[in-house]
């Protein structure tokens, strides 16, 4: 596991509860609950929304560090910790969203309209639009599976991916499925639990 991602998403935690984790970690350390939703426009794939829910220690930790004036609310200065720490911290991990089209994974671009937030439970709430820009292919269907999961086991993230939403406007015909990843080469290292969202889309004409 690349220690710089380690430091980079997770140093402050480590420092504020004191805790001490090695190099290869073989039992998630931190627990996220996600839900994910595919957007489209009239012209491509954009990416993928995201909603995080930490888990209480981790979610205290990072309000702790980043709500300064602890008002309860994060302002734009204080939500760039978030987003410099967590969100782009992992884009290596294409942000735990893995676009494949059966021959290649897409890396992600930027992340766009980063929200924190403190649910009723006190957790914490990271949303964000993790964007891909794969354009439609004008002759034929463009297929992609969606598999969101950490491979190095360091965070468990659990999603339900039937409760994905595709949000397509009328001029983008898009048709989905979820299912295993069974078969798939591309995903060969996934978990067994991890399922996939599958989708084709074509602009219409």
């Amino acid at each position: 596991m690349n220690l710089g991602y380690i430091y980079g998403v997770f140093k402050l935690l480590f420092c504020i509860i004191g805790l001490f984790i090695g190099y290869a970690a073989a039992h998630p350390h931190v627990f996220i609950d996600a839900k994910v939703d595919m957007i489209f426009d009239e012209n491509e794939f954009v990416g993928v929304q995201n909603r995080w829910e930490f888990d209480p220690i981790y979610s205290q930790a990072m309000i702790d560090a980043a709500d300064k004036n602890k008002n309860g609310q994060f302002e734009a200065n204080e939500i760039t910790l978030y987003e410099e720490q967590i969100v782009n911290a992992a884009k290596e991990y294409s942000r735990f969203n893995y676009i494949g089209d059966g021959t290649r994974f897409y890396s992600p671009k930027e992340a766009k309209n980063i929200k924190a937030s403190v649910n009723a439970k006190g957790n914490l709430v990271v949303e964000f639009l993790n964007t891909f820009h794969i354009p439609s292919n004008p002759e034929d269907y463009t297929m992609l599976v969606l598999a969101v999961t950490d491979p190095t086991n360091y965070i468990l993230i659990t999603v339900d991916m039937d409760k994905s939403d595709i949000d397509a406007p009328n001029a983008m015909d898009v048709e989905y499925f979820v299912d295993a990843l069974d078969g798939l080469t591309l995903f060969k290292n996934f978990s067994g639990t991890v399922k996939g969202l599958y989708v084709r889309y074509q602009k219409n004409e």
